[in-house]
C-alpha cells in the first residue's frame, strides 16, 4: 500500500472514531427528563404614556422571565427522581415476566387425558425482603424516586393441556391466552398473554392405601410472550414562586423624584406597598405510560401430594426462567402556569410547560424459584392456589380454577 492511501484511510478512521465519539457524547449529555416552556409576557392596558409604559413593561417582563425560569429549575429539581427510572423499568419487567405463571397446572401435572384451566397470578418485585423497611418506604419513594419496584398481572383465559402419549408416553403439551383491559381512576391497563409449553413425566406417579397419590416429578419448559402497557396520570407538588414587580421596577429608580414617579405608577397598576407582588402556580401534571413486553422460557421440576382422595392437594417444585424483553417508560405531560394578580390594567399571555422523558430497561435474565400450592378438589374439579417465590425479593401469587381428567 502506498503511503498516499495509507494517509487517507488514516484519515477516514479518524473521521470515524470522531465522528462516533461526538455522537456518543451528545447521547450521554442529552437528559432523560427535559420540563421547558416559554415564560409569559405583560402587556400594560391602555397606558397615558406609552414610552413610560414601555420601560416598565421591558423591566417586568424581566422580572416575570427570572421567576419563571426559576419555576422550572424548581419543577426540574423536584422530579429529577424520575429523570432515570430504569430501576423501575426493570422492576415492572420482572414483575410482568413472574406473572407469566397464570392458570398454571404446577399442582396437577401427570394427569391421565387432559386438563383445562384458568386463572390470575399477580407478579411482584419488591425493593427489599426486609419486613421492616416497609414501614417507611412512602419516604423513601419519595426522596429516591426510581426503585427497584415493580408489579403486573397476567390472566389467561384458557390454558389446555392434553396427554401426549400418542406422540411420546410422558409427554404432556399446553397452550394458553389471556388478555384484558382495566381502567381505574388514573391508571389504565392493556394485557395480552400467549405461549406454549411441555412436560415430561420423569418418575410415575403412585397411590397409597387409597387415600394418599403422590403424583410423581414432572419437568417442563415452554416459551410465553406477555405485554402489559399502563398509563398512570401523575400530578406533581404544586410550586409557587414570587414574582417582584413593585421591588423590581422601584430599585431602578435614580433619584427621590424618580422614586416617587414610579411609586405612584406602580399604584396605579395595582402593585402597591400592601400588593407588590404577583405570583407564578405550577401544578406539574403529566402521564407515565409503561409499554412492557417480556419473553419467558422456563425451566422446572414439580411435584405434588393429594390426600383425601384428591380432596387436598399440596405441590412444590423448584426452577428458573430466562426472561427477554424490554419495558420502555415514557412521560409526557402539558400545563399552565396560572399567574396571580389583582389588577387589570395588566394582560399576561398564557405561559405552558412541557415535561418529556424515557427510560427503558429489560427484565433480569435468569431467575431461579421456588413454587408451593395448596389445592382444593371434587372429582375433576380444582381449585388451586398458587405461591412462587423469585429470588431477590420477586414474588407470584394467584388462583386457578380447573378441570383436570
Amino acid at each position: 500500500m502506498n503511503s498516499k492511501s495509507s494517509s487517507s484511510s488514516s484519515f477516514s478512521l479518524k473521521f470515524l472514531f470522531t465522528s462516533c465519539s461526538f455522537l456518543l457524547l451528545a447521547f450521554s449529555i442529552s437528559p432523560a427528563l427535559l420540563i421547558d416552556g416559554a415564560p409569559p409576557v405583560i402587556t400594560i392596558m391602555n397606558p397615558a404614556d406609552k414610552a413610560l409604559a414601555s420601560k416598565f413593561e421591558d423591566q417586568m417582563n424581566s422580572t416575570l422571565k427570572t421567576a419563571f425560569n426559576n419555576t422550572l429549575d424548581t419543577a426540574r429539581k423536584n422530579l429529577e427522581t424520575f429523570g432515570n427510572q430504569k430501576d423501575l423499568a426493570q422492576g415492572f419487567a420482572n414483575a410482568n415476566a413472574y406473572s407469566t405463571q397464570s392458570a398454571t397446572l404446577q399442582g396437577y401435572q401427570n394427569y391421565d387425558l387432559f386438563a383445562l384451566s384458568s386463572g390470575l397470578m399477580v407478579g411482584v418485585q419488591a425493593p427489599s425482603a426486609r419486613i421492616d423497611y416497609y414501614s417507611h418506604i412512602a419516604d423513601d419513594i419519595q426522596k429516591r424516586g426510581d426503585l427497584y419496584l415493580g408489579l403486573g398481572a397476567g390472566v389467561t383465559f384458557l390454558n389446555v393441556g392434553i396427554n401426549a402419549k400418542f406422540i411420546k408416553p410422558g409427554l404432556y403439551l399446553n397452550v394458553k391466552y389471556g388478555a384484558f383491559k382495566m381502567k381505574l381512576e388514573d391508571l389504565k391497563m392493556d394485557f395480552n398473554m400467549m405461549g406454549i409449553g411441555f412436560n415430561y413425566k420423569l418418575l410415575e406417579p403412585k397411590s397409597f392405601v387409597g387415600l394418599v397419590k403422590w403424583r410423581g416429578i414432572s419437568l417442563g419448559s415452554g416459551f410465553y410472550q406477555q405485554t402489559n402497557k399502563l398509563n398512570v396520570h401523575i400530578n406533581a407538588d404544586t410550586i409557587n414562586t414570587k414574582v417582584p414587580f413593585r421591588e423590581t421596577v422601584m430599585a431602578t429608580a435614580t433619584d427621590p423624584v424618580d422614586s416617587v414617579v414610579k411609586a405612584g405608577l406602580m399604584d396605579g397598576l395595582g402593585y402597591t406597598t400592601t400588593n407588590p407582588n404577583s405570583k407564578i402556580i405550577l401544578n406539574p401534571s403529566f402521564n407515565m405510560g409503561l409499554d412492557v413486553r417480556t419473553y419467558t422460557i422456563p425451566f422446572d421440576a414439580v411435584t405434588a401430594v393429594s390426600v383425601l382422595f384428591g380432596t387436598i392437594n399440596l405441590s412444590t417444585g423448584v426452577g428458573f426462567d430466562l426472561n427477554f424483553g424490554s419495558n420502555k417508560i415514557v412521560l409526557k405531560g402539558e400545563t399552565d402556569a396560572a399567574i396571580t394578580s389583582d389588577t387589570t390594567r395588566i394582560r399576561f399571555t398564557p405561559a405552558h410547560v412541557n415535561i418529556d422523558g424515557s427510560s427503558s430497561k429489560g427484565p433480569t435474565l435468569a431467575r431461579f424459584r421456588a413454587m408451593a400450592g395448596v389445592g382444593l378438589g371434587l372429582g375433576p374439579v380444582k381449585i388451586d392456589v398458587p405461591l412462587i417465590y423469585y429470588a431477590a425479593s420477586g414474588l407470584a401469587f394467584g388462583v386457578t380454577a380447573a378441570i383436570v381428567w
